[in-house]
């Protein structure tokens, strides 16, 4: 497990230095001039790399202590993230992009933990379980507009590509194969179950975020009451001033008479 990991991490961290170009956005790649539409390829394998890294932490865990472990890797993560992120903006004086990285991290915590729910929770077939929400989470996002912080697209990196046309006769596939099942009922519990989990991570990945936008109000308060006490002092009197000073002769005087 752990070369595994290592071998996961360099892959993840090799995808950054392999495609250079901007620190904000993936370089699209296409296939014998655009026969294959453009796509960024080396965002989806650093985006793989990390849900898998994700998921071997919950797995070594087991998902109960493992989704504890999750919660304090999305503080570690998204809390460092959101400070230098909106101090950017700050310094800058505009909103500021999300930088490349942050779908990719975003991406690896919301689906390394449905990984580990459908691996540990799932006795059926925890990949359909998977390619379902996958799926589900994408419907409800195109035709119900779920709110963003329940479902974000800027988030789902290769996920984002499909349309409801392709999407549509996906499910229907996916619901044609559950049906066919003994336990279909079983199935769509899980399937439901792990949409809610979904999109609990989404939202608490949100809350999250947003503790720089707190940090920055405090900052900017500081600011003011550091300022309106710099301009409240009071200069000493020059009286005040002479009679300071002739008091450390005196005290200088006599500690070299004695």
């Amino acid at each position: 497990m752990a070369m595994m990991m290592l071998a996961l991490g360099i892959i993840y961290l090799a995808c950054f230095y392999i495609d250079m170009q901007s620190p904000w956005e993936w370089t699209l790649f296409s296939v014998k001039n655009n026969v294959i539409l453009s796509h960024p390829v080396i965002r989806d394998v650093a985006a793989t790399s990390v849900t898998m890294i994700y998921f071997i932490v919950i797995e070594h865990f087991e998902f109960i202590r493992g989704l504890v472990m999750w919660h304090f890797m999305v503080v570690v993560t998204i809390i460092q993230y959101s400070f230098v992120y909106t101090f950017m903006g700050k310094v800058t004086g505009s909103p500021c992009s999300h930088p490349r990285s942050w779908s990719v991290i975003v991406f690896g915590l919301r689906y390394g933990l449905l990984s580990s729910f459908c691996n540990f929770y799932v006795e059926e077939s925890p990949f359909a379980c998977f390619v379902g929400v996958a799926i589900g989470m994408c419907l409800l996002r195109n035709t119900c507009k779920l709110p963003d912080f329940l479902s974000p697209k800027s988030t789902e990196c290769f996920l984002e590509q499909g349309s409801l046309a392709v999407w549509m006769p996906s499910a229907a596939l996916w619901l044609g194969y559950i049906i066919t099942q003994s336990s279909w009922r079983d199935e769509l519990l899980d399937w439901l179950y792990g949409t809610l989990l979904v999109a609990y991570a989404n939202l608490f990945v949100h809350l999250v975020s947003k503790v720089g936008l707190v940090a920055q109000v405090t900052y900017e308060r500081a600011i003011r009451e550091v300022g309106r006490a710099q301009a409240t002092i009071l200069l000493p009197h020059p009286t005040g001033c002479i009679v300071f000073g002739l008091s450390n002769l005196l005290l200088l005087y006599v500690a070299l008479t004695l």
